[in-house]
């Protein structure tokens, strides 16, 4: 058979799923590919950022904002988290085949991993390893994580940082207790588990070369990146939603309702007890058309004379 193990040298997540998307065309029957990220934010295929994510904090401490295109919910990842991706025939390749290799990987650690509800591996109890599929023409591709050491204590920075009522198109994340390798063994290293993931590899499918690789300078992948990594065309492919929200103002209190379609606020409407009658529809006409975002708000603020739609744009601002 015709086999083979990549291994990425880099640590940038669209560059490593723009690798995985050029070794879905590659003409092997089973590829074992590992890879390691930056702290980033992954969101499964029709998932809302904006619900998701508070992409603020991720820009403020430089966590990368990356969509996969399989589905599943939105994950951390940091280099305490191996990445592995196998990829192989549509007709052969099953993802029974896959998670037993996963679990003879651990296995060999020590450790007792046990498959449980939506395709997670658990450990103790918590789970350490999602996985998501997807499937091409003529390629089956299954992905999942593995937490070995990462800094969970941070997921929360990141992920759904409020309680706003968002009602949207897309899948909100199902929250899980997570746990790393490491809380079961101390010492454990990448390279060890790395190492086993390639041993139990090799023993179904025999000695396999392996192969490390930059998919950052890659050119063959170079077209997918902004794909998956590109943070305005991510925000912009957003599915639509509507974002309701409440305050009392200094001018009277209000509700809001919010049209959000490919990153822009598309249509607002305002209901309100204000005695003047004209402030409404100034206020509707002011957010149709700007981006949904913090930034875009503060600068609204900012350059605003009028002081009650300045207040207004300072709460939107602070909320989203």
């Amino acid at each position: 058979m015709d086999n083979v193990i990549y291994i990425a040298t880099t640590h940038n997540c669209a560059a490593n799923l723009a690798g995985e998307a050029y070794l879905l065309g590659q003409d092997h029957d089973h590829i074992l590919y590992l890879w390691v990220n930056d702290p980033c934010i992954v969101l499964g295929r029709y998932q809302n950022p904006f619900s998701e994510c508070n992409l603020e904090a991720m820009e403020r401490n430089q966590v990368q904002l990356v969509r996969r295109q399989s589905g599943g919910g939105a994950v951390y990842h940091d280099q305490g988290n191996l990445c592995f991706t196998f990829v192989g025939k549509k007709d052969e390749a099953t993802k029974e085949d896959n998670f037993r290799i996963v679990l003879d990987a651990l296995a060999s650690l020590g450790l007792k991993g046990e498959l449980s509800g939506r395709n997670d591996i658990v450990l103790d109890g918590k789970k350490i390893s999602g996985n998501a599929f997807q499937t091409t023409k003529d390629k089956f591709c299954h992905h999942g994580t593995l937490l070995i050491k990462s800094d969970l204590s941070v997921m929360g920075n990141y992920l759904t940082p409020s309680n706003s009522k968002l009602t949207s198109k897309a899948v909100k994340s199902v929250a899980s207790r997570v746990g790393n390798l490491q809380q079961a063994y101390p010492e454990i290293t990448m390279q060890e588990v790395q190492d086993a993931f390639i041993s139990a590899f090799c023993k179904v499918y025999g000695t396999t070369p392996i192969t490390e690789i930059d998919f950052l300078h890659f050119a063959q992948a170079q077209d997918n990146y902004q794909l998956f990594g590109n943070r305005e065309t991510i925000l912009e492919k957003t599915p639509p939603f509507t974002h309701s929200l409440s305050n009392r103002f200094s001018w009277g209190e209000a509700t809001l309702h919010l049209e959000v379609k490919q990153g822009t606020i598309q249509a607002a409407r305002v209901y309100s007890d204000c005695l003047d009658t004209t402030l409404v529809p100034q206020i509707e006409r002011k957010l149709e058309g700007i981006l949904y975002g913090k930034e875009a708000l503060r600068a609204l603020a900012e350059n605003e004379t009028e002081p009650r739609m300045q207040e207004l744009l300072n709460f939107l601002a602070g909320e989203l």
